[in-house]
């Protein structure tokens, strides 16, 4: 069974914070991913779903992924976060999310960001035709934060 992607609602909030706690706090992750969203990761995430910002897949009724879209880089479409829990890594939700998100933006360019110490990141935007556009420098102590971009096409089914 495929996992339904679909916009986050309100009932889908405790959800996703205790993904989000859950992938931040995780013996796998960078030691500064525990401060990206801090001082209130959960302030974040609720503005994030009010404003219709935040998407979840649902696989066999529960949150395994989510992602934050908006339009606030630059005026163009921005996947600003993605997490996808630990249980369902590497079997394609990452990339089901990205292309979702790729036919509810707005058209012609979708942006997104990793560090560049996420290489699983960096081979699954590889993988759904992202190309890095450049590097910021100093938002996390020496790991550099990569840019890419990828046009999508304005006549994708459900814009």
């Amino acid at each position: 069974m495929a996992p339904l992607f679909r916009q986050a609602g309100p009932d889908d909030l405790e959800s996703i914070i205790a993904l989000d706690r859950s992938v931040r706090t995780a013996p796998d992750q960078p030691e500064h991913a525990a401060d990206w969203l801090e001082p209130s990761a959960e302030v974040a995430l609720r503005a994030w779903v009010e404003a219709g910002e935040c998407h979840v897949a649902e696989e066999r009724g529960s949150i395994a992924a989510f992602a934050v879209l908006h339009n606030h880089f630059f005026h163009d479409p921005i996947i600003d976060l993605l997490i996808v829990g630990a249980p369902w890594r590497r079997m394609g939700i990452g990339s089901g999310m990205v292309r979702y998100l790729a036919t509810v933006c707005r058209p012609p360019k979708l942006w997104t960001s990793t560090n560049l110490s996420n290489q699983p990141m960096q081979a699954l935007l590889a993988r759904e035709g992202f190309k890095m556009s450049g590097f910021i420098e100093g938002l996390d102590e020496g790991d550099p934060e990569l840019i890419y971009m990828k046009l999508v096409p304005s006549e994708a089914p459900n814009r």
